[in-house]
């Protein structure tokens, strides 16, 4: 790495958007999202306006893209690490099936219980994460489960050793990650032989023996106790433990473990067993003891509600005894769980806050493990990163997720790391094939409307609480920083803080061979560390380099020297190889330390290398 980190920060360029090259956002999170002046609350009040005008006047007035979406049932609300009143930001739509429904609530509310579906493997990871150690999560299966890789040697697929899942390989922690490569979804009930073999037997029409379909006869008994209960009884659609586990174990591995991200529902089924069995605790009890009750989520239960009260809240959709009141059993890890926006949004701030986990393990948790195919998604554990580009500046905002789709019911959690809030979504209809991709659109419109508001709201708390000039109180000294905004040099920039003035001794320290006259950008290092309502004190990196898009950018910048994806590196990841290269008495030359009160307003500057604290002049 031997470019001249001057010579790159100088690179002209002809594009308009811009990307952070830190992870770290680029204001510091807001405090304001419900208030009159919130550019969120304004954009949750559009939203909803939106919301109505597709809903309430009959689809007569609003986007085609909300097509579908006025028959699934949904709440959808905010949560704000920083301002409790974010979670009254909340929509709520009845649709006519629930409306109409004998059983259960007839109108919903942040407060309805709904099936949160695959929402349910994030649960199932944070308990895990609350109750096993790192030492736990690298165990293999075979130490953790009794039977696993000697069921799979009885099935007839066992002769050829790619059909045999390595168990000795795969970990806790690999099924969190969906990195096991083991079978993904639907045991017995995926499988075209048992379900023929069932229809066939029950004499439906239009199904046919399998041979009418190009495929061999295969003898369904051989295929495990799961697979014939189906059979007897297709209304048993799960199989308890230990049948499930031969079940999963007699399936062959889709690929080796540690080798591709694959979405796997029965990855967490095991998981919830390795996790009981670590604990020594039903599962139920692992929910309740590590999650549910420390976060007061009063509301979640990993069985359906049977009591009056709750039944009388609960959004029942379809056949109670097929869908709403089904017994989840052995998938539960998966699927299985029960909850209200009001109580995911306990959960995400629970995470967020660091309730039941060290700050250090939810920064480790809250990264990818993987990369999936896609530049715009990746996997963490329990976790779905999407990586939601700003249309207006080309930002890269990761949203830590899960999304729970299956059968009539579906939901999300939303954490966004970079604003310290977030959302959450539940919504019910009998009509999957509506409601999958009526949810969806729900989702996009909710992001496309809090994301940008966000980034405008960060950006107008941190103009009012970082603008300004700082100046020495010792009369000896002539020293002073100003902080600025959108007034930075460093080539792509569209928006944020910089430093335009900076002084010591009576030196213009911007102007000397430091800066070579560049007014730095301001990228939040190190948040508060102290509680909010408190003072403390936020850190900054003050960077040089060049913000661009993506490599293609790079390489389309007429006369930059950039041709390719290896300089390309440079020239999107100045900040990445360059952070504190500089330094002076120890201290980097970028780094400043600001003294902010217990509402987040800058009291005082301290640019790290001059060792000097200054004071904010009284009228910024």
């Amino acid at each position: 790495m031997h470019f001249s980190r001057r010579g790159l920060a100088l690179l002209p360029l002809f594009i308009s958007g811009v990307l952070t090259d830190y992870l770290t956002p680029t204001y510091p999170a807001p405090i304001d999202l419900s208030g009159d002046t919130s550019f969120v609350a304004a954009s949750w009040r559009n939203l909803s306006s939106t919301f109505d005008r597709y809903l309430k006047d009959e689809q007569s007035s609003a986007s085609k893209s909300l097509s579908g979406v006025e028959n699934v049932t949904f709440s959808v609300g905010m949560f704000s690490l920083h301002d409790p009143a974010a979670t009254k930001l909340q929509y709520h739509y009845t649709a006519p099936e629930i409306a109409n429904a004998k059983q259960g609530t007839n109108k919903v509310d942040g407060d309805s219980i709904y099936r949160v579906a695959s929402v349910s493997k994030l649960i199932t990871t944070f308990a895990g994460l609350v109750e096993l150690t790192e030492e736990d999560w690298n165990r293999p299966l075979i130490q953790i489960i009794p039977g696993l890789g000697a069921y799979s040697r009885a099935y007839p697929q066992a002769l050829n050793s790619l059909y045999i899942t390595q168990w000795d390989k795969i970990t806790p922690w690999a099924l969190a990650t969906q990195q096991s490569g083991i079978a993904t979804v639907g045991w017995p009930v995926s499988d075209l032989a048992v379900i023929l073999a069932a229809a066939v037997a029950e004499g439906l029409d239009g199904v046919d023996e399998p041979t009418s379909y190009g495929l061999p006869p295969v003898n369904v008994s051989a295929l495990g106790p799961c697979a014939t209960k189906y059979l007897k009884d297709p209304t048993n659609t799960f199989c308890p433990s230990p049948e499930g586990i031969e079940a999963i174990d007699g399936l062959p591995p889709n690929f080796l473990p540690w080798t591709t991200p694959a979405y796997s529902d029965e990855g967490f089924m095991l998981l919830g067993i390795a996790i009981s069995n670590l604990t020594g605790k039903p599962l139920s009890a692992v929910y309740r003891d590590a999650v549910f009750e420390p976060l007061g989520m009063k509301s979640s239960n990993d069985t359906h509600p049977t009591g009056k009260a709750e039944l009388a809240r609960s959004v029942i959709s379809g056949d109670p005894a097929a869908n709403f009141a089904l017994e989840t059993g052995f998938t539960t890890p998966s699927g299985g769980i029960l909850s209200t926006i009001n109580d995911l949004s306990k959960l995400g701030i629970g995470i967020m806050n660091n309730t039941l986990l060290t700050a250090e393990t939810t920064r480790k948790w809250m990264k990818p493990q993987s990369h999936t195919a896609s530049l715009s998604y990746s996997i963490g554990g329990g976790w779905e990163i999407h990586r939601y580009v700003h249309p207006a500046t080309g930002k890269v905002t990761d949203l830590y997720t899960k999304l729970g789709d299956s059968g009539f019911y579906g939901g999300a959690l939303v954490l966004i790391p970079q604003y310290d809030a977030g959302f959450t979504m539940l919504n019910a209809y009998s009509n999957q094939t509506i409601r999958s991709p009526a949810a969806i659109l729900i989702l996009d419109h909710v992001t496309d409307a809090i994301l940008p508001a966000l980034e405008a709201q960060a950006a107008a708390e941190a103009r009012a609480n970082y603008v300004g000039t700082y100046v020495s109180t010792e009369e000896t000294l002539n020293a002073s920083v100003t902080i600025s905004f959108n007034e930075s040099s460093v080539p792509g920039i569209i928006s944020g803080l910089s430093v335009t003035a900076w002084t010591f001794n009576g030196t213009d320290i911007l102007e000397g061979p430091l800066f070579n006259g560049i007014k730095p950008r301001l990228e939040p290092s190190i948040p508060k560390q102290t509680p909010d309502g408190l003072p403390g004190q936020v850190a900054f990196q003050a960077s040089h380099q060049v913000q661009m898009l993506t490599y293609r950018a790079a390489m389309d910048v007429p006369d930059s020297g950039v041709v390719g994806t290896w300089t390309g590196f440079y020239a999107t990841n100045g900040d990445f190889v360059y952070t504190d290269s500089t330094r002076y008495g120890g201290v980097g030359l970028n780094m400043f330390v600001f003294d902010v009160d217990g509402e987040g307003r800058a009291t005082a500057c301290s640019p790290a290398i001059d060792r000097v604290t200054l004071r904010r002049r009284v009228d910024d």
